[in-house]
């Protein structure tokens, strides 16, 4: 397999796929050969710009291309567990764009199929593999977190013309489900399992109505299992894009700026130390999508860095979030 180029099937072609698209055409080593979506346009045009095979139905696809080395799935959450139930008994690598999935029954489901097939099956979580987190995490080695603080602000909702679709809170889980969990999982990372959350969600900007059934904006309170506690604030409805991760001790206080600048201090050293990106044009998924194609290649899946067990922790912890909006109390963190 390391002599050859990698097959690779694509399944669900909308929005973020192109993102991926473009990375693997940079890194090479792969061709994708099939690409499966229910949308015949969507998966029309992602069959001509690659000169790979349309299928609507991922059976039929798999069933059709016997010599496949790995899926990349984009589908909607709620479409994560078919696709891993397809491919993952037939011993395909699975590569599953966050969020892992829409439920912790599914994510659950997940975990015993992937584990009875012995497949690997991955997480896009790209923040994890960022120069920038692997410094702060070298800075921080051996010392205790005591606070975290965390922002994402955008115009998703006031600005940007996603669909639709995005702020129907039952379909997409709202800017909690689709980033929040971005930032969860890397704090998760640096900090340990959350194990508390209490969120607060608000509309001031973007009022609630038969289209807009989201949060525009909230904030949470985090509890961590090492005693550590800390806050996070996201927006949809924030003209700036920015997003922090700040982490604080008895003799430091850092903030990772994503994506690619860490600031603050450790003892009486002064840090402001910035990292290149990826290769023009390319997105952040790059580093994420670079490694899942070496572990493909090599059959060494242990140094990636999101395992779908883990990964639904993180699911867990935004599942949590959003029934806190719900109910207006704390909520423990359920385990996957």
């Amino acid at each position: 397999m390391a002599d050859r180029e990698l097959n690779i099937a694509a399944v669900g072609t909308g929005g973020i796929w192109g993102a991926h698209a473009h990375n693997l055409s940079v890194l090479g080593g792969s061709r994708v050969v099939a690409v499966c979506d229910i949308s015949e346009q969507n998966r029309q045009r992602a069959a001509d710009a690659l000169g790979a095979r349309p299928y609507a139905d991922i059976g039929t696809m798999l069933d059709a291309e016997p010599d496949l080395d790995a899926v990349i799935a984009c589908t909607p959450p709620t479409v994560r567990r078919q696709v891993v139930e397809a491919a993952a008994p037939r011993g395909l690598p699975v590569f599953v764009e966050k969020p892992p999935a829409a439920s912790l029954d599914d994510a659950r489901a997940i975990i015993g199929i992937a584990e009875q097939a012995g497949s690997p099956v991955v997480v896009g979580f790209m923040y994890r593999y960022l120069p920038a987190v692997d410094r702060i995490k070298e800075l921080i080695a051996g010392r205790p977190i005591n606070l975290v603080q965390s922002d994402f602000l955008c115009a998703a909702a006031t600005e940007w013309g996603i669909p639709g679709w995005f702020f129907i809170k039952e379909r997409s889980g709202g800017h909690v489900m689709d980033q929040a969990i971005h930032v969860m999982d890397l704090v998760r990372f640096l900090a340990g399992d959350i194990t508390q959350v209490f969120t607060l969600g608000n509309n001031v900007i973007c009022p609630k109505g038969p289209e807009f059934t989201v949060e525009d904006s909230s904030s949470t309170a985090l509890r961590f299992a090492s005693g550590a506690s800390g806050t996070h604030v996201h927006s949809w409805s924030h003209h700036e894009f920015v997003g922090h991760v700040t982490l604080i001790g008895k003799d430091y206080r850092l903030t990772l700026t994503l994506d690619s600048r860490v600031q603050g201090f450790v003892g009486d050293e002064q840090i402001d130390e910035t990292f290149p990106g990826p290769p023009p044009g390319c997105s952040h998924h790059y580093a994420e999508m670079k490694a899942f194609l070496n572990a493909v290649r090599t059959g060494d899946f242990s140094g990636l860095r999101s395992p779908y067990a883990d990964a639904a922790r993180s699911l867990a912890t935004v599942l949590a979030m959003n029934w806190s909006i719900e109910t207006g109390q704390p909520v423990a963190v359920p385990v996957p």
